[in-house]
This record gives C-alpha cells, sequence and structure tokens, in this order.
C-alpha cells in the first residue's frame, strides 16, 4: 500500500475570537501552532484518507467547499475523505456557534491550505509498511456526568462534590494506534483517543493536549514523524477526576500532562504493532438526515422563567459548562435564550451529514461519526463491528451538537440542553449506529 501525508499551518491572526466555550475569546496570542494534517493511503486505483484540523468544530459546509476546490484542483478521490476536528477550545472559530460566525477569511484561508495539504499529501504517496494495534489504557479520561443524591444527573458537579452518586456511563478506554513504515521507520502515526480535548482554559492559541503528543512522541523518537489524533466518542468524557486530590483546573500544563501520557502509550506500542495486511481498500459513503428537537411549549415555559428570574447576564468572564453546578446564574440564562432561540430559528428543520466508513482488508476499519456522540456509541459501534479493529471518529464530517443516549434526555445534564446549531433529535444516537452498523457491514462485503 501507499501512504502519504502532509501538515499546513493554520494559524489564526491576533484578535480573531477563539471557540470552545458560550461567548468568544479574543485571541491574544498563540502558545503552540495549529494545523490541518493530511494522510491518504493508495491501493490499486482507490485512494482515501484522513484530513484532521486543530479546531474545535468543523461544518459540513466547509468540507462541501474544500471538497469543490479539490475536484476543480484534479482531486478525484474526495468521497474516501473523512474530514474531522481535534476539538481544541483554544482555536478559532469554524462554524457559527452561540452568535458567532468564523471570520471570512480566515475560512478562505483555511479552504485553500486544506486543498493544498491534501494535494501535497498525494504528491507524496509512496510504498509503506501499516502496522496495527492498540491498548485499553486510558488513566485521564472519566465520565463527567454524574448521578446526585438530589435525583438526576449533573454534568461536572466539581471535584469531591459530597453530592454525587456514581457516574452516569462508562469511559472506551482503548487507546488505537496505527504506524506508517517507510524505507525502514516510522513517518506517520494515527492514534484513535477518547478524551475531550479542553485543558488549556485561556485566550491564547494552542492545540492541546493532541498537539503536546504529537511533540512528546517526536521527542521520544528523536525526530519528527507526523502525528494525527483522530478523536473518538467523548461526548460525556473529559480528564476532570472528582475524586482526585490534587488541581486538575484549566492551565497549560495539564495539556502537558495529557500529552505526555498518551504518547507514552503510543510509544509503548510501536515495538508491539502487527503489520496490517490489507489487500484492498473499501470505502462507503452515505448521507444520513439528523432532524433538530422538538422544543415544547413546557421547554419554552421553564426557559422564560429562568429569564425572568436571571435578569442580566454575566459580562467580563467565560460562560462554561461548570457554571452550570453552581446554580442558576449566567450560564443558565444563556442555555434559556438558547432553548428559546432553537424553537424559533430550527424548529422542523433537518440537517444532513455524510456517513464514510474506510475498510483495510477485513481486518481493520475506520468510520465517522457527526458532532460529540456519548461513548456508548462508540463502544456500540465497536461491539457490533465485523472488523476485529475499529475505530469510531466523533467531530466528523460536521457539526450536529451532543448526540445523548435516549434516555439521558430525561435526566439532565448540560449536554441534553438544546442549542443553536446543536439539538438533534432525541433517536439521533440510535439512528447513527444502526446506520453505521449497515456502513460497516457493506464495507466488509456483507
Amino acid at each position: 500500500m501507499d501512504a502519504g501525508f502532509s501538515k499546513v499551518l493554520i494559524n489564526p491572526r491576533r484578535g480573531l475570537p477563539l471557540a470552545g466555550y458560550f461567548n468568544p475569546r479574543p485571541n491574544t496570542g498563540v502558545l503552540d501552532d495549529l494545523h490541518v494534517r493530511c494522510m491518504l493511503f493508495r491501493k490499486g486505483r482507490t485512494v482515501c484518507g484522513f484530513v484532521t484540523f486543530d479546531l474545535c468544530l468543523i461544518g459540513g459546509d466547509f468540507v462541501d467547499a474544500v471538497l469543490a476546490q479539490l475536484k476543480k484542483a484534479g482531486f478525484r478521490h474526495g468521497s474516501g475523505l473523512v474530514f474531522s476536528a481535534t476539538h481544541a477550545h483554544t482555536a478559532p472559530y469554524a462554524v457559527p456557534l452561540f452568535g458567532t460566525s468564523p471570520d471570512a477569511g480566515y475560512m478562505r484561508d483555511l479552504t485553500a491550505k486544506t486543498v493544498e495539504a491534501v494535494l501535497t499529501a498525494e504528491q507524496n504517496l509512496a510504498p509503506s509498511t501499516l502496522k496495527l494495534g492498540g491498548v485499553k489504557d486510558n488513566p485521564l479520561a472519566f465520565n463527567r456526568r454524574y448521578w446526585m443524591k438530589s435525583g438526576g444527573v449533573m454534568t461536572n458537579p466539581g471535584v469531591k462534590n459530597p453530592g454525587i452518586v456514581k457516574p452516569e456511563g462508562t469511559v472506551d478506554r482503548e487507546i488505537g494506534v496505527l504506524a506508517v513504515e517507510q524505507d525502514g521507520r516510522v513517518v506517520a502515526i494515527l492514534a484513535n483517543i477518547v478524551n475531550h480535548t479542553d485543558t488549556v482554559g485561556t485566550s491564547q492559541v494552542s492545540a492541546d493536549w493532541p498537539g503536546r503528543m504529537e511533540r512528546c512522541i517526536q521527542t521520544a523518537l528523536g525526530y519528527d514523524p507526523l502525528v494525527m489524533t483522530l478523536i473518538g466518542c467523548a461526548g460525556n468524557v473529559n480528564q476532570f477526576d472528582v475524586n482526585a486530590d490534587t488541581y486538575q483546573g484549566y492551565a497549560y500544563d495539564r495539556a502537558w500532562e495529557l500529552g505526555r501520557c498518551y504518547a507514552e502509550r503510543v510509544v509503548a506500542q510501536l515495538k508491539k504493532l502487527r503489520p496490517l495486511e490489507a489487500d484492498r481498500l473499501n470505502l462507503v459513503n452515505r448521507k444520513m438526515v439528523i432532524p433538530f428537537r422538538t422544543i415544547t411549549k413546557e421547554m419554552c415555559e421553564a426557559a422564560h422563567s429562568v429569564l425572568n428570574r436571571v435578569s442580566t447576564r454575566a459580562s467580563g468572564s467565560d460562560l462554561t459548562s461548570e457554571g452550570l453546578a453552581t446554580g442558576e446564574g449566567p450560564v443558565a440564562r444563556f442555555f434559556a435564550e438558547q432553548t428559546l432561540a432553537v424553537r424559533a430559528h430550527c424548529s422542523g428543520k433537518r440537517r444532513t451529514f455524510r456517513l464514510v466508513t474506510l475498510a483495510f482488508g477485513d481486518r481493520f476499519a475506520v468510520t465517522s461519526l457527526p458532532g460529540e456522540p456519548f461513548t456508548e456509541i462508540g463502544l456500540a459501534i465497536k461491539r457490533g463491528s465485523p472488523f476485529k479493529t475499529t475505530w469510531p471518529v466523533a467531530l466528523a464530517m460536521g457539526a450536529c451538537g451532543y448526540v445523548p443516549l435516549a434516555p439521558c434526555f430525561e435526566r439532565g445534564g448540560y449536554e441534553t440542553l438544546p442549542v443553536e446549531g446543536g439539538a438533534p433529535r432525541e433517536d439521533t444516537a440510535d439512528r447513527l449506529v444502526e446506520a453505521t452498523a449497515d456502513n460497516l457491514k457493506r464495507a466488509a462485503g456483507r
């Protein structure tokens, strides 16, 4: 099999607002660089691969714009590309979010640089050996939704909160590793990891722990292979251990901690990987319609009640999900406003996403999922897959918001609250699992 790869710098200009929280933060500088990375594979006439962005989210319209430019440039393999974001919360807006739209100039540059990355990767295609493996060892990932003594579920209730009963769900602890070797050495690494990418918490640009993981892997190996992170289903997972005695707040040191942790595990696996013998590349590309939730009269009445109690929204501080655990306040008001906005602007509408599945022979498959699916969705896909190793990749091919399990909507937690750009219908998780299972069967030739 041939493989080719590239990466291109995508830092924003100073002052451009950063996405990731409920309010924009003007960029005050760069802690570390953001990139678009591309890795392509070719077997016979089939070309497929991955394009990842050190961004919080990417939109389906942006993907379509890139594919149109690639086609114009002569690239004929767009249906085999999986576009995904690493979900860095210290990167510029690439989709409209909570009333803030992407900068048009930045998006034009991002489109051009993405096309450059893909075309460069195609030019770099060369004979390669693939090696695959993984380990179920993800010690810094925790289910962030907890059953509380007061009843219901709360997201991010805080360390040592005496009201916590137990986590609502589990965590997918598998770290998948695919190494690409050329001329007897590892030149590129793909890692499939389940965790949220929100550890820095600043107004400075950073690729967060995936960027630090790449740097730590390169340091350990003594040279600079490309390292691409494919984020798994982490919609209800993050890096906060509510039972810990040490500080785990937002800090650049925390990004380094996670980056080193994952780099150590990836590097340790490199000597244990087994050759991936793939006599063919199969790809399945299908469309799935995801309607918005129906906002009921009762939900609107509850939202108006919050607005009447919380008259103004505080300014000068970041609005984060942790604010919900402290009471009503400005974050509660924000979600009340969002509920009414979804009712006004999204009722009766639906969005279409592409689900792309890439199969490397009969042993390994990677499959895309839009938005932020809960970790149980990824586990269900793995259990039902006809492939020995299956990597669900979230935040791919577009943004549809959090995708909770159907029972979670009655339990609470901010992931179930409707927001513009999110709010997928309550049956979306089940439909995603079903549609992906069909993709995987078709990719396996069944």
